[in-house]
């Protein structure tokens, strides 16, 4: 139809009725200007014009073409349960996705369909936790159909929202070149904010800005009062609520004046576009043909409710999650957004995918087991792909030091037997369970790498406490003062140097930590925090000559030195715990320079070689926390100290909701391994005072156990005991 109009200089183009004329512009191709009739044509939507001699105009919409499907094999690449996944039709979706089960594989599939079937990819937005697996699902797309998916939009909700408010963020009085501020950047105006807001003489108890801002990132994402917020996580600071809501209060206009936004404006923003501005929810709730949205366990009330408006037209939204690896709840997700999607969507239809690729049967077997304890979830049973392997193993362990070497020795034998080191991960509830590990790893030079952060001395809370014993055994030690020195409100930087310069220069710089010229030398604030950190240094000073290091770390704790813990880190009780498995660990030194020399030995020291004499120049065992490990898996997992109060965490045994957390963790953490895993319960642990404590088995492990005898089923694991 197009050729005549193509092979005339001065052609036209008609669709009967109307006739419309095209002339071609001199010096421009026939195809140039034919492109720029149709695009016309397509753009303008105009009435029926009542001026006499006027045409008549109509818009005519070309149907897309489809892409072509010839790299998608359904029966070749997908299972039953993922095919139903893919090919399901509209409307919204809820799809259980079990561990290992091929979650982001199905999803890639579902782009890709979408797209053969005709639905533009600029229509479809694929909502995911990090940006890089959102570019990795659009590439696979792309490389199944011959399609470019990359028009589509993809990536965390964060981009997302970044992308629509570079377009209307005048509407919420922001200009469209607003800056996005880091966490840092966001600290120190938090910090100037402090100062402007006039409660100067409450600095002693305030939260340091970086607690501030993730205060204020709760109350905004989670939806709950800053009361409420204070309460739940920081009861320590509830008497404080009003001068904290002056600061946060004036830390908004602020950012606003500037034109700044953190990466909570971003959500913020836009729901609060979609809320408050009906055209423009109109315009992206139509343009968005179908949302997918995965791990979906993991959003936050903001982010659910935003996902609910975006949708608010079509209701083509899918939604992949497994509500039993929800395990985010302290950063504020929601696992509610999943176990009531079909209170929301009452015409959802559901999928579960249930055959698990990672796992042997028996690891599934046990974690099927544990995790029908939970009340509040969506029943499903994983059914492994695999053939069958070892038993998972329940081992009894003396204590956290046996319990370190039996770790060590079994991994020496994994390697042995041919398990790379790089597939071999130790996971646990709390940093502090791997102490006892690292240092026993060190010794044997394996090499091991920690997900979970840092080392556990590498740690800026143990590098606190440890300041106050380095300067007791060197007063010369210039970086230990000023470290513990500037924990003090009031005292920064330069006030820090005026008083080393001044003990530096005495004969005993202990004998002169409270030493009148001094004190008379500080003003303000400076002043009065001087005066109580010289008196808890001059306390332990004393204390050192009668007690060994673990007391002194004791008595740091029982200061005002956990003030400086609660105001100046994310969960506090975390990092307290961390402290007094540190006093435990001190007992076994008799003298504080054997305790410091033997840290900074092990601190130096990261283990180049396995003991089998073969070097792993590129490979490390990998230690992390369970939280840290969701998503990823290896051959063989240890997961230590699965002893009631450990895992689960003690705060939890009070509480339903907690509980259920708990045991999801524990899901989580069995679902890691491939073939070998190991349980790991030390029965004694000794306390601050020395004394000896029996542990019990983890509910987790006893219910299972209890379990087992009342219905006559075989222990889903074998009972290891250990001879020394």
């Amino acid at each position: 139809m197009l050729s005549p109009l193509l092979s005339s200089a001065s052609a036209k183009f008609c669709v009967q009725p109307p006739t419309f004329f095209i002339d071609t512009a001199p010096g421009r191709p026939a195809l140039a200007n034919a492109r720029d009739a149709l695009y016309d044509l397509r753009a303008r939507s105009l009435p029926r014009s009542h001026r006499p001699g006027a045409p008549i105009v109509k818009t005519y919409k070309l149907n897309p073409t489809p892409g072509s499907a010839s790299g998608l094999d359904f029966e070749r690449d997908l299972n039953d349960e993922q095919r139903q996944v893919v090919t399901a039709g509209s409307g919204p979706l809820l799809v259980i996705a079990g561990a290992g089960t091929g979650k982001t594989h199905t999803l890639t599939y579902r782009v890709a369909y979408l797209v053969s079937k005709g639905v533009p990819p600029e229509n479809i937005l694929l909502l995911t936790f990090t940006n890089r697996a959102a570019r990795a699902m659009t590439s696979r797309a792309s490389a199944l159909i011959t399609t470019d998916v990359t028009r589509q939009w993809s990536g965390t909700f964060h981009s997302v929202a970044n992308r629509i408010l570079r377009e209307h963020a005048p509407l919420l009085g922001y200009p469209k070149d607003y800056t996005i501020i880091d966490g840092e950047d966001a600290q120190t105006l938090m910090k100037s904010c402090i100062a402007e807001a006039g409660v100067g003489h409450l600095d002693r108890k305030l939260p340091r800005a970086s607690m501030l801002t993730r205060l204020l990132s709760t109350t905004l994402n989670t939806g709950v009062s800053l009361a409420d917020a204070l309460f739940d996580r920081y009861p320590y600071f509830a008497h404080l609520a009003t001068p904290i809501e002056k600061i946060l209060h004036l830390y908004q206009i602020r950012k606003k004046e500037m034109g700044l936004m953190d990466f909570d404006d971003l959500l913020v923003g836009w729901h609060r576009l979609l809320t408050d501005f009906p055209d423009v929810r109109r315009h992206y709730a139509s343009r968005f043909e179908h949302i997918l949205v995965d791990e979906y366990q993991d959003t936050n009330h903001l982010q659910g409710a935003i996902v609910d408006l975006m949708a608010s037209v079509h209701g083509n939204l899918m939604v992949v999650g497994d509500d039993c690896q929800s395990i985010y709840a302290f950063r504020g997700a929601d696992y509610r957004n999943i176990l009531e999607f079909p209170e929301r969507y009452p015409d959802a239809r559901q999928y579960r995918l249930e055959i698990n690729y990672r796992s042997t049967p028996q690891i599934l077997e046990l974690a099927n087991r544990s995790i029908r304890y939970n009340v509040h979830q969506f029943q499903k049973t994983l059914r492994a792909d695999r053939p069958e392997g070892p038993m998972p193993a329940h081992i009894h362990l003396r204590d956290p030091n046996q319990q370190a070497a039996f770790v060590c020795q079994r991994i020496l034998e994994l390697v042995d037997e041919g398990t790379e080191l790089n597939n071999i991960a130790v996971l646990y509830r709390s940093h502090h369970h791997s102490l006892e590990l690292q240092l026993e790893m060190t010794r044997c030079e394996i090499p091991f790498v920690v997900r979970s952060g840092l080392r556990f001395f590498e740690q800026a809370h143990i590098k606190d406490a440890l300041s106050y014993l380095r300067f007791l055994f060197n007063p010369r030690d210039e970086l230990a003062f000023l470290r513990l020195v500037r924990q003090w409100y009031g005292i920064g930087n330069k006030r820090a140097q005026d008083i080393w310069l001044f003990l530096s220069s005495q004969p005993d710089a202990l004998a002169a930590l409270d030493d009148p010229a001094l004190l008379d030398s500080l003003g303000g604030r400076a002043k009065t925090s001087w005066a109580s950190a010289s008196k808890l240094l001059a306390r332990l000073r004393q204390e050192r000559l009668a007690t060994g290091p673990d007391q002194l770390l004791t008595t740091l704790l029982q200061s005002d030195f956990k003030d400086h813990i609660q105001s100046s880190y994310e969960q506090a009780e975390n990092r307290i715990a961390d402290l007094e498995q540190l006093a435990n660990y001190a007992a076994q030194y008799e003298s504080l320079d054997h305790l410091l020399g033997e840290i900074s030995l092990l601190s130096g020291i990261s283990g180049q070689e396995i003991g089998v004499g073969e070097t792993f120049d590129d490979q490390f065992v990998c230690l992390s926390s369970v939280h840290q490990a969701k998503g990823l898996e290896w051959d063989a997992v240890f997961i230590l100290s699965l002893s009631d109060g450990e895992f689960p965490h003690q705060s939890a045994s009070q509480d339903q909701a907690q509980m259920e957390e708990e045991r999801r963790l524990f899901y989580v953490a069995t679902t890691r391994a491939k073939r070998d895993l190991h349980l790991c319960h030390p029965l004694i642990k000794t306390t601050r005072d020395r004394t000896p404590v029996v542990l019990r088995e983890s509910p987790f492990v006893q219910e299972l156990r209890d379990e087992s005898h009342v219905e006559q089923r075989p222990l889903p694991w074998e009972d290891w005991k250990i001879e020394a």
